[in-house]
């Protein structure tokens, strides 16, 4: 008994770099190691090999494992050409460069720069420096004289989701964007390059999706409900439907290389400070043209999420996920997550295998396809709607969690940043200087640490505006790096550069580990509808600047007559809390989003913009915009007489 006791004090008591002799390789480094072995994007067998890693990883830990295949649509390329000309066609290029894929390879190779959801095509036409790609330097190009349409647009990576830049260059009527990562923004311009440094070299590019997530993620030949599993027949879109709601335009990522020899061509680019923002001004075009050629196929390809299971004593669930493709290697993005949810799926089983059991069932879920759309965890939650909505309590998000060592804050639902912050008291800062919660306090300064609102762009999207349901993502960082959907997001630039002491990934495994045990315990209790309600009140009077002063204050003062009327201590029945103020019909041109309180923005995509009905309503009249605030008024007094 005596050493049974001594085994589970270990087990309970801090585990990773703390705990370990100096000359112990931490459980997360070999874990890594093996995982990045295989480029894992989504479709392709990497991704399958990846799936079958977690299982095998999750069933050594005790944990029940499922693997959940969907055949979903998804873009990969075939063949991708970019060259660039000074002239036309028949002088010759200033660069050239084409690529090929075989997504059916195995094992898989790296896939060369793309955008997924790019439509497939040949272009030849001039191109115009558009900036950051954004809604004012379109405008800017206009205002200039320079016609837009018919021609490529060269943007800059940044300050905005890249899908919305691909969707403002179709807009303005180019016939193709190209998207390339600044120098200043993450390259030389940043510090040393890989491999001596952390940041981007001239020959690497960050790929991504440019699907149109901020109006609905997941599989778009089945927008609203569950994709069917391999072999089974469900109900899809035809090929003509699903096109319309994806891009029409050309897109693909260029080198820094490749855009310079553009740039240095262009008339000159001219960057202003105005009112603190930095507001790019395009001047071109120049006398360069680009030959930009897609061969990028839509088509139906089975995903595979792996979901662990530990059964506890009640019936409600605590969830976990993360996504594990990637799009080349993926150490960072997600391979960080994954790793730090096995180290806890790790801890958890060996007190399971001692006796103990959860208060609730907890679940740990490893998400595929999330770079191409959110497409795994999305058609997971539609396929599972009625279960979460009865039993989840809440949702755990980690995607790219360890950028470092050190605890950088967190997005999530108001109402849980109590709970949240007793985990954080449980688990000790790396390198010391007291707990997580007590660092997040030193870094916010004056001000008290708080929970910014998630907007898209990771795999709680589905539980928290489609279900509405509470939901916390977290992030350690620290270590900035050019690493973001790279070739050299591997093994070696974590090692090097972002977590050498591998203490961020052995921490976080350890607060996904705290996390799921103690809000198993709390239950539905772990929520405060006041603390909720006053957190609104305030994002409200901050609304003056388009709300308009007098709206915003009545706004504020609904949400604080709320939080007067509810208990200030959490009871039984808040799960329910933001169901009851969503909008069940839909957001207005994007019925998929239901959360009324905020939503990704249609032109920032990852960051969200609050109140989007009343957004929208302001953008039709001052009469639509007061009905829709004396709606949403009724609605939160609603919700303190349903207490």
């Amino acid at each position: 008994m005596r050493i049974l006791l001594l085994c589970a004090g270990l087990l309970l008591g801090p585990v990773g770099p703390r705990a370990r002799a100096q000359d112990t390789p931490p459980p997360s480094r070999a874990l890594l190691l093996e995982f990045t072995r295989q480029a894992r994007l989504a479709g392709t067998t990497g991704s399958h090999w990846g799936a079958r890693f977690v299982a095998r990883e999750l069933e050594r830990a005790g944990w029940e494992v499922e693997i959940d295949a969907r055949e979903v649509l998804l873009s990969l390329p075939r063949r991708i050409v970019v060259e660039g000309y000074e002239a036309d066609a028949t002088a010759p290029p200033i660069f050239k460069r084409t690529e090929r894929f075989d997504p059916d390879a195995s094992p898989p190779g790296d896939v060369p720069p793309f955008n997924a959801w790019s439509a497939s095509g040949r272009q030849f036409a001039p191109v115009v420096d558009a900036g950051y790609g954004l809604r004012q330097d379109f405008d800017r190009l206009l205002e200039l004289g320079i016609p837009l349409k018919g021609k490529i647009a060269l943007a800059r990576y940044g300050r905005c989701y890249r899908g919305v830049k691909a969707q403002l260059a179709e807009e303005y009527g180019c016939v193709g964007i190209l998207l390339f990562n600044d120098s200043k923004d993450s390259g030389a311009e940043r510090g040393a390059t890989w491999p001596e440094g952390p940041w981007k070299p001239d020959w690497d590019v960050e790929r991504g999706s440019i699907s149109p997530m901020a109006k609905a993620p997941g599989d778009a030949s089945t927008p609203g409900w569950a994709s069917s599993a391999p072999g089974e027949k469900g109900h899809r879109l035809s090929p003509a439907e699903y096109d319309a709601s994806l891009p029409k335009i050309l897109c693909t990522p260029i080198l820094y290389r490749e855009a310079k020899q553009i740039l240095d061509r262009l008339a000159p680019m001219i960057v202003t400070d105005k009112d603190g923002a930095l507001t790019s001004e395009p001047l071109g075009p120049g006398p360069v043209q680009v030959q930009l050629g897609v061969w990028q196929p839509r088509e139906l390809r089975t995903i595979y999420n792996v979901i662990g299971t530990l059964k506890g004593k009640g019936d409600d669930w605590v969830i976990a996920g993360n996504h594990r493709d990637a799009w080349v290697r993926g150490a960072h993005d997600a391979g960080g997550g994954t790793i730090a949810l096995l180290r806890a799926a790790q801890r958890l089983g060996e007190r399971s295998r001692l006796g103990w059991k959860p208060a609730n069932t907890l679940k740990l879920c490893f998400w595929d396809a999330e770079e191409t759309g959110l497409v795994g965890s999305t058609e997971w939650g539609e396929a599972h709607k009625e279960e979460l909505q009865e039993h989840c309590l809440l949702y755990i998000n980690g995607d790219a969690v360890v950028g470092g060592t050190k605890f950088s804050g967190a997005a999530g639902t108001p109402g849980l940043l109590d709970s949240f912050r007793a985990g954080l008291e449980k688990v000790q800062q790396v390198g010391g200087g007291g707990t997580l919660w007590e660092s997040w306090a030193k870094a916010s300064g004056d001000k008290p640490p708080t929970l910014g609102l998630p907007g898209a762009g990771s795999d709680y999207t589905v539980f928290l505006h489609h279900l509405n349901l509470p939901i916390l993502d977290i992030t350690f960082g620290g270590s900035p790096g050019g690493q973001y959907h790279t070739s050299f997001d591997n093994f070696a630039q974590v090692d090097r550069h972002i977590d050498s002491t591998w203490e961020g990934h052995e921490v976080a495994g350890e607060l996904f580990a705290t996390l799921l045990v103690e809000y198993a315990k709390l239950g539905r209790s772990s929520f405060s509808e006041a603390q909720a309600a006053r957190r609104m009140a305030d994002v409200s009077r901050n609304s003056v600047n388009w709300l308009g002063a007098e709206r915003a204050q009545q706004l504020g003062d609904a949400f604080d007559s709320l939080a007067t009327r509810l208990p200030n201590t959490s009871s039984d029945r808040t799960q329910d809390f933001y169901r009851r103020l969503s909008a069940e019909a839909g957001l207005p041109g994007r019925k998929w989003y239901r959360n009324r309180l905020w939503a990704p923005g249609l032109e920032t995509g990852y960051a969200s913009e609050t109140f989007p009905t009343l957004r929208f309503s302001a953008l039709i009249s001052d009469e639509a915009l007061d009905h829709e605030l004396t709606s949403l008024i009724r609605a939160i007094s609603a919700t303190a007489d349903s207490n």
